[in-house]
């Protein structure tokens, strides 16, 4: 009997360790998390009593680009400047948050998932490798507006929190984090603040798609135009610190690579600071050097490492402003959104990561930005890591 016993629960442990997989944490894109609002309208008269002191989705909540509602929903997006401080806030009388239980609850919730093929991916991996919803399987949304320490470390705590109790309720197993475009920059920072012995046990791979590591050009187009304007005018953008922290890096772009050129002065990487001054976004411009130097020097992430982008398709690589303040796009080779530069920068790390850890670079021919998710050649390729 007792042998039968032993026998039973060695079979047992068998299957648990046959079952147990590493986690999947997803970290998604710039506008890809949703975010939630709660206005005292008694403060903020420009809104409408029916939104008063309840919590209601902000982003993405269409209905806010109603006549109606419009004016809130700008004054209620933006930040303010506060110079006692030098940084933005939320306007008086406005909260923000991430959905309510976003971090904790299904993989898609808090995720504008629509926009990127998500659920495909989510549906891949269940049926390919058997994972569960809210057991192996999460996402980490993230206030895309921000680019501060401030907001960066929240993002931490909730990353770092998620990780180390997801690989506890998977029998110890590491995780992968894969990331599509800015996530790719949360995830670096955040993999930057961890100590070597907590990524060895933690982390098994870290796979980027289309990361935004060194910033991305196309940024510029929106603090000079606006995003879907006039739904976000470019006033509003030019208040989000995130646009102070993922313009083009100097250290991976360069001094000499001209991104801005007028008939009065031409800018590089280098001269970011004085470009937002002449636009006259002046807050953003004072706050640039503290969030500019957050990934300045790119550091490796130290962990196996799969970077994943397109390439061959044609993406804004400079802008030039003609004497009519009209804006005219200079493409290259990129995704559509981000240029070779930003995409492949992750193969400097074949300098300076420690030779303990993979780095596999691949790029994807013809394949945009936002198809890079859930595209079926790169699914193979996670595959591939996954199965590894």
């Amino acid at each position: 009997m007792i042998r039968k016993m032993v026998r039973c629960l060695v079979i047992l442990c068998l299957i648990v360790a046959i079952e147990a997989k590493s986690p999947i944490i997803f970290i998604p894109g710039s506008f890809c998390s949703l975010l939630e609002v709660r206005v005292n309208t008694t403060l903020q008269p420009i809104c409408p009593k029916s939104l008063d002191n309840q919590w209601t989705l902000l982003w993405l909540n269409v209905r806010l680009w109603e006549p109606e509602f419009l004016p809130c929903f700008h004054r209620i997006i933006q930040f303010v400047f506060n110079s006692s401080t030098n940084s933005f806030e939320n306007p008086i009388g406005v909260e923000v948050r991430l959905l309510k239980n976003s971090t904790t609850g299904s993989f898609l919730d808090g995720l504008l998932w629509e926009y990127v093929g998500l659920d495909k991916m989510f549906y891949h991996f269940i049926k390919t490798f058997n994972y569960t919803d809210k057991l192996n399987l999460h996402s980490v949304p993230y206030d895309f507006r921000r680019g501060t320490n401030e907001s960066l470390y929240e993002f931490i705590r909730n990353l770092k929190q998620l990780i180390e109790f997801t690989y506890n309720r998977n029998e110890n197993q590491s995780v992968h984090l894969i990331s599509h475009s800015t996530g790719g920059s949360m995830v670096l920072f955040f993999l930057s603040q961890q100590s070597q012995q907590w990524k060895d046990r933690f982390i098994q791979t870290w796979i980027s798609l289309s990361g935004n590591l060194a910033g991305e050009v196309d940024n510029f187009e929106d603090i000079l135009r606006g995003f879907v304007s006039p739904m976000i005018p470019k006033e509003i953008l030019q208040t989000w610190d995130f646009y102070a922290w993922r313009l083009p890096e100097p250290f991976v772009f360069g001094s000499k690579r001209l991104l801005i050129q007028t008939t009065r002065k031409n800018y590089t990487s280098f001269d970011i600071q004085q470009f937002l001054n002449d636009i006259n976004a002046t807050d953003l411009a004072q706050i640039y050097p503290q969030t500019a130097s957050i990934l300045g020097d790119l550091p490796a992430p130290n962990v196996d490492t799969y970077c994943f982008y397109g390439v061959n398709v044609s993406t804004p690589i400079a802008y030039r402003i003609d004497e009519k303040n009209r804006l005219e796009t200079i493409h290259g080779r990129g995704d559509g959104e981000q240029d070779d530069t930003t995409n492949m920068s992750c193969q400097l790390w074949n300098e300076t990561m420690s030779d303990k850890y993979r780095l596999i670079c691949k790029g994807f021919d013809r394949i945009s930005h936002t198809r890079l998710v859930g595209n079926d050649q790169v699914l193979n390729e996670i595959d591939r890591v996954i199965r590894e």
